[in-house]
């Protein structure tokens, strides 16, 4: 078990060993979750989510992703 600390701002940092054992980056969704006196932090995959949410979570910029789509609208008969 690692120990983090939860900051003044209620931010906790997730220890770099357990962030690369589950492969958590920078803007990574997490579910968190209150089991009894315990609080889980369980990682989202980009499968977990819907809808635009689902293609902007594998890394594409949001706003690329907004202009292909427009794109693609542009060219439908």
């Amino acid at each position: 078990m690692t120990m983090a600390t939860i900051g003044t701002r209620y931010q906790v940092v997730i220890p770099l060993k357990e962030r690369k054992h589950l492969n958590i980056k920078p803007n990574s969704k997490v579910d968190v979750v209150v089991e009894g006196n315990r609080l889980v932090i369980y990682p989202l995959s980009a499968s977990n989510l819907k809808g635009i949410g689902r293609k902007v979570a594998d890394g594409t910029d949001a706003t690329d992703y907004i202009a292909k789509l427009r794109q693609e609208w542009e060219q439908r008969p």
